[in-house]
């Protein structure tokens, strides 16, 4: 993470914002662009667009909430959040400042594995690796933050409460050339507004794949895996200093023992999130059942902590059915002007906390290919956003197939991955080196072939010959990140 003070202040920002607008004038590509969806990959897409095109609206179902207050088409977001830092660094170079703006507004900074802890698969992860700092804040504070930033740009504007009805393509059907739209608030007749490029941001119910099929083109291929996770979470006040130093702390899921706990440290008070896949390893939602379930899988200190803790919201409860991606840099033909973003290319378990920087990296994507006007950029931008979609989905996938709970079938190569990978977080037990390639892959700072590394192979293959402790105790089982 960008130490405090690293990207300046908010006047500094809106200065380099300016006259980043500015600089940019001259190399607008086309006269208007239209986002579907004000998500946080709609919002980032935005952004990355508004250097390439004089106009950019947002067409948002919704009304827009304010900063730090949920958004009605984010029902995850009253549960626990991090923000990876891959998603971080990505975000901050789309709005230069904004991690100090999220510091300033009561964001905090989890300090590496020094203030986190995690155990991975029923392995204890050593606090001596130093991995990357992550932003710790609620989904509503990151996403009012960005939310802010980018309507304040001068050539991005947001149309709320309106849907997005139909797509408008030329007569040959090769090019989107306009969005219908359809004001609920005034109950007016459908508006056309035409667009040079739309992108649909609304997530994994998108109804593009249908849209395509009814112009006569493909459906991108779909593929899934059914996980059956429910959470249930709730903000709570903790005595301070019940946890130490600890601002994140992951109890989760392991094969035969398929639930798991996240408690982790917010603007001015802690989001607990307990989580479980298939119906029996469901967290209740009733006050006895809730604190019955996190007491098989907290430890000693954290069930302590909760105990005593102040509770600040009710249970409230979100189920994830699985995990969904759709193939679009497999098409061999879409229709020009159209892309797609975020959840309506991907949508992983939450509990990997992949979800939004995975879409703030496919924005970083986006504007690249726009600055070196790539042609047709849909088969550049599928294709780039392929590359950051494939090792997110292998990790979420491999890891919910590694719990013998999850039906799917499971490859040879698979197989070997996950035995392999069980091997390595024995050695991250007590390993700062190998804790810290892991950490690295699922930061998406690095690719999954670095924990195949020959100076990591070498401490993994060996090290497991050497004696090691790993508790069967129910409540020293974590997941591996946090939530989308």
């Amino acid at each position: 993470m960008l130490p405090v003070g690293a990207a300046g202040r908010l006047g500094a920002t809106s200065e380099r914002r300016e006259m980043s607008t500015a600089g940019n004038r001259a190399q607008k590509i086309g006269e208007h662009a239209v986002v579907i969806g004000a998500s946080m990959g709609g919002l980032l897409g935005a952004r990355a667009l508004s250097d390439a095109y004089e106009r950019v609206t947002i067409i948002e179902r919704d009304e827009l909430p304010a900063v730090g207050e949920g958004h009605k088409s984010v029902p995850q977001g009253r549960h626990a959040h991090v923000m990876l830092a891959s998603g971080q660094r990505a975000i901050e170079e789309l709005l230069p400042g904004i991690t100090d703006e999220l510091l300033a507004a009561g964001a905090q900074s989890g300090k590496s594995l020094r203030e986190i802890r995690l155990v991975i698969a029923g392995h204890p992860i050593t606090r001596e690796a130093h991995g990357a700092d992550v932003m710790l804040a609620s989904r509503p504070l990151i996403e009012g933050h960005v939310r802010r930033r980018v309507l304040a740009l001068a050539n991005v504007t947001a149309r709320e409460r309106c849907d997005a009805v139909d797509l408008v393509t030329s007569a040959d059907g090769r090019r989107v050339t306009a969005v219908r739209v359809r004001d609920r608030r005034f109950g007016r007749g459908d508006a056309t507004l035409d667009a040079d490029l739309v992108v649909a941001a609304t997530g994994r119910a998108a109804r593009i794949p249908a849209l395509l099929e009814a112009l006569g083109y493909r459906r991108p291929q779909e593929d899934r895996l059914r996980i059956d996770l429910l959470y249930a979470s709730r903000r709570v006040r903790l005595r301070p200093g019940a946890l130490g130093d600890d601002k994140l702390i992951g109890i989760g899921a392991r094969p035969g023992f398929s639930r798991g706990l996240w408690l982790i440290a917010q603007e001015n008070h802690w989001i607990m999130t307990a989580f479980g896949y298939g119906g029996e390893h469901h967290p209740p939602a009733d006050e006895s059942g809730y604190l019955a379930f996190i007491a098989t899988v907290a430890p000693a200190d954290v069930l302590a902590a909760i105990r005593e803790s102040e509770p600040l919201t009710e249970i409230v409860t979100h189920s994830f059915p699985g995990n969904q991606r759709r193939r679009y840099e497999r098409l061999r033909r879409i229709p020009d002007g159209l892309l797609v973003l975020g959840d309506a290319i991907s949508s992983f378990n939450p509990l990997y906390g992949q979800g939004m920087s995975v879409a703030a990296l496919e924005a970083i994507a986006l504007k690249r290919c726009l600055e070196k006007r790539e042609q047709p950029i849909a088969r550049y931008f599928f294709r780039a956003a392929g590359k950051i979609v494939t090792p997110a989905w292998e990790m979420a996938v491999g890891g919910d197939l590694a719990l013998p709970e999850v039906p799917g079938h499971r490859p040879a190569m698979l197989r070997i991955t996950n035995a392999y990978i069980e091997r390595l977080l024995r050695v991250a037990e007590r390993d700062p080196i190998v804790a810290q390639a892991f950490g690295d892959v699922s930061d998406l700072l690095a690719q999954p072939q670095e924990v195949l590394h020959p100076r990591i192979l070498w401490r993994v293959l060996p090290g497991n010959l050497q004696p090691h402790h790993t508790s069967t105790e129910p409540n020293t089982t974590v997941g591996t990140y946090v939530t989308q």
